[in-house]
């Protein structure tokens, strides 16, 4: 199996079914990015298609400076910004589970009503308290948990030291922690 550079590479030289095993690669793991910080999973899957329209028109700029996944990450990362300041999207950190259009998502055993809620709720709070740490916080900690990116991929995309991104994802945990304490604190046995 080819690398990601060595399929850009292809690419760069007229390679399309290199380009296509690109996007087939990152097309999701783009689109979730995207998703989780819109409020729109049209809106996202229209920047995920803007990335690879770029990487197709920027694809002779890329010199293996960076990893593919990086590049990747960066435009898409600078689409968001751009799209956020022009269009005044509200910032989400992940969508609704049924707001995503994709994947099509195989059945799955159906699970008590109460663990669905308690799921559901828990899923919420956590959205809501992500939501409320600041751009740069919140940026960095879903990029690391939820994208999967090393702290020098995070750092490559977001144009920061990687000192730097340490001391967000730190801050961003505790801050993280500290909005989530109520509603993860044990219950308190009623006084007899």
């Amino acid at each position: 199996m080819a690398t990601d550079e060595e399929l850009l590479r292809a690419f760069q030289q007229g390679d399309e079914q290199a380009f296509s095993q690109l996007y087939q690669r990152y097309r999701m793991a783009i689109y979730r990015f995207l998703a989780r910080r819109l409020d729109s999973p049209v809106r996202a899957e229209e920047l995920c298609q803007d990335v690879f329209v770029a990487l197709v028109e920027h694809a002779g700029s890329w010199r293996g400076e960076a990893s593919v996944k990086t590049y990747l990450y960066r435009i898409a990362f600078n689409r968001l910004v751009s799209d956020t300041r022009r269009s005044e999207h509200r910032v989400m950190v992940a969508p609704e589970p049924n707001d995503e259009p994709l994947p099509v998502r195989e059945p799955q055993a159906v699970e008590r009503p109460d663990v669905m809620f308690e799921a559901q709720e828990r899923s919420r709070l956590v959205r809501e308290a992500l939501e409320r740490l600041s751009p740069e916080f919140r940026d960095t900690l879903v990029l690391k948990e939820y994208d999967g990116l090393s702290c020098e991929e995070i750092a490559e995309v977001l144009g920061v030291a990687v000192g730097t991104v340490k001391s967000r994802l730190f801050r961003a945990k505790l801050e993280l922690k500290r909005h989530l304490a109520a509603f993860f604190a044990s219950p308190s046995s009623p006084a007899d």
